[in-house]
């Protein structure tokens, strides 16, 4: 019986990087293209569907009432195939790593622990790898970092590299994994690593795994154009702290990456993180003209209180903020020809940062007030407890010291902004009677059918009734919740 290598991704989600499907991130890719020959690609879902305990058949993923099975829907083989190859195998490495949890429409990541008893049956040789090595995951913002066990895997394993060139012949051969898996996904891109700071923001891990660097533009293109003769035709660069600090925000240089990638032709090309003290007009421009429509550049603001930024040492104020908003709407915010704005910005708001009080709240919520009153347009408030990681500045310093004394005043903070400002915002970025052109089906709980399209942070539509799943229509626009549409299928 010949033996196997394999990889199970158990989805990563990072402050650079998203590999949560429908994204496919870089970690598996990357861990796939260091070995000799190409290995099994199997997710989490695979090893839950193969559970001896578990028997579950194919009807049941998506039963004719009640909610699709997000845990299970992303497995690429039947629960025997995916028995026998574990039982073939003589090396696995299992990709694990949330690192900013978040609400997942379409897919569950796999928690340490689960992971490893659902690898408990099998022999052959365990190998950790992905963010969980530095810093550990956790599922759940607020929550403490899950991390590894000395029993539960033979090596604990960095994918680290030197270089870019060195790096790049396996970025080139791991895309191949591509291949293997059934389901429709957005490739994650790397363009940089690193954080642009000389001291980065309390939380984030970013800075305590990689050192700044920056792919030349040659390199990411041949990657999509690989990807692309494997069939893949939605992108998005968003593994890197800031897109618009590209090799140290040369204009030059962004253009020549943005205008490669474009004369690709691909479907979706979108982005993700942006630094608004990075934010001109210059290179909004650019980023406009060569995206996509409906991308979203999200914005890592985290806090408006002056004094929790001071003490977390973030990376802008509050009038660097809103200046950069209000460049991505004059350039980003016309319609295009898929229903949404061309570029917009998002907003990064995390509770339990050190220093904060029941008046950061306040000043949370009367700059996103601001934003409404001005008529700006932000695509969408991203809202989440911090996780203290072992490693950065903020679990050094205090922990979850402010987490436990302020999450009584969550809930209710949160629920003001989303009926105040989040529901009064989608009516503008999304009036109804707004066409959204191909919105793909993605998930059923009864008889509503959860859509969005392709691409970053896309809007969920619910369509009230069961549409067959991953399916592309038009939707008209028909009403409004606090952070979805309601739309209808038109012909």
């Amino acid at each position: 019986m010949s033996r196997k290598r394999t990889i199970v991704d158990c989805y990563t989600d990072e402050p650079a990087g998203l590999g949560v499907p429908p994204f496919l991130g870089v970690w598996p890719r990357y861990a796939a293209g260091r070995l000799s020959d190409e290995p099994v690609y199997l997710t989490i879902d695979d090893l839950r569907l193969a559970d001896w305990k578990a028997r579950i058949k194919p009807a049941t993923f998506d039963p004719p009432t009640g909610r699709t099975r997000i845990d299970l829907i992303n497995h690429t083989r039947s629960a025997e195939e995916v028995r026998q190859t574990l039982k073939q195998t003589d090396q696995l490495i299992a990709i694990v790593g949330i690192q900013t949890p978040g609400k997942y429409l379409s897919a569950r990541p796999g928690t340490l622990a689960e992971v490893v008893k659902l690898l408990s049956p099998y022999k052959f040789r365990r190998i950790l790898a992905g963010p969980v090595v530095t810093g550990g995951t956790q599922l759940r913002g607020g929550g403490h970092a899950e991390v590894p066990g000395a029993k539960d895997f033979h090596e604990l394993r960095e994918i680290s590299f030197d270089s870019y060139s060195e790096l790049q012949p396996c970025m080139l051969k791991g895309a191949a994994i591509f291949n293997q898996i059934p389901q429709s996904r957005i490739v994650e891109i790397e363009t940089g690593r690193g954080c642009t700071r000389s001291e980065g923001c309390s939380f984030c891990t970013e800075p305590v795994k990689n050192v700044l660097q920056w792919r030349n533009a040659g390199d990411i293109i041949e990657e999509v154009k690989t990807f692309m003769t494997l069939g893949a035709t939605a992108f998005r660069l968003g593994k890197q702290c800031c897109i618009f600090s590209y090799q140290q925000g040369d204009v030059g240089k962004i253009g020549e990456l943005l205008q490669g990638l474009a004369a690709l032709g691909p479907e979706v090309l979108h982005v993700d993180n942006a630094n608004p003290v990075m934010i001109t007009e210059e290179r909004a421009r650019l980023f406009a003209r060569y995206l996509t429509p409906g991308s979203t550049a999200a914005m890592g603001v985290e806090s408006f209180d002056p004094e929790v930024a001071g003490l977390n040492n973030l990376n802008c104020t509050r009038e660097t903020v809103f200046e950069a908003i209000r460049i991505l709407n004059r350039i980003g915010g016309g319609s295009s020809e898929n229903g949404c704005p061309v570029l917009l910005p998002g907003i990064n708001i995390l509770l339990g940062l050190n220093g904060e009080t029941a008046k950061t709240l306040e000043k949370n919520f009367a700059a996103l007030k601001q934003m409404l009153d001005e008529g700006l347009l932000i695509r969408r408030i991203n809202i989440r407890q911090v996780v203290p990681f072992p490693g950065t500045k903020l679990y050094e310093l205090v922990g979850d010291k402010f987490l436990r004394k302020n999450r009584v005043l969550y809930g209710r903070w949160i629920e003001k902004v989303r009926h105040e400002i989040d529901l009064e915002m989608l009516k503008r970025v999304f009036p109804a009677g707004t066409i959204l052109r191909r919105v793909r089906s993605e998930i059923h709980e009864g008889n509503v059918t959860f859509c969005r399209q392709v691409g970053s942070y896309p809007i969920i539509v619910a369509v009230r009734s069961r549409l067959p799943l991953g399916k592309y229509f038009d939707l008209r626009i028909t009403d409004h919740m606090l952070r979805s549409l309601t739309g209808e299928v038109i012909d």
